[in-house]
């Protein structure tokens, strides 16, 4: 069994829509760009973590890395607020196009 660290025991979904590979940089730090819905005591949160090196190229250049809350979901909207998260996480163009997209919410989202 594997070990859920406490703080993503209550991720409903969640997606790494991209990660370095530790075998090509082992000695680098880990970065990486993700989404994941989680209930929270009044609803449902989406949240983007994007952690990219700063001369990584993806995205836009007005981002910058951190904890993003990109939208709140009631109670009664779990399923809203997963399919919402897919929907984001997903591209079929591939994942640059993915973070594209999630940096442009971030202007309607709040930086944690």
């Amino acid at each position: 069994m594997d070990f859920i660290a406490e703080s993503k025991k209550n991720h409903v979904w969640r997606k790494t829509v991209w990660h370095t590979n530790p075998d090509e940089h082992p000695l680098s730090a880990a970065h990486s760009v993700e989404v994941y819905c989680c209930e929270e005591v009044n609803g449902y949160a989406v949240w983007y973590v994007r952690k990219l090196k700063r001369s990584d190229g993806r995205g836009l250049d007005t981002v910058e890395n951190g904890d993003y809350l990109l939208r709140f979901f009631a109670k009664d909207r779990r399923d809203d607020a997963i399919e919402w998260s897919v929907l984001i996480a997903n591209n079929a163009t591939g994942e640059d196009a993915v973070i594209v997209g999630l940096d442009a919410l971030v202007a309607g989202g709040q930086k944690v």
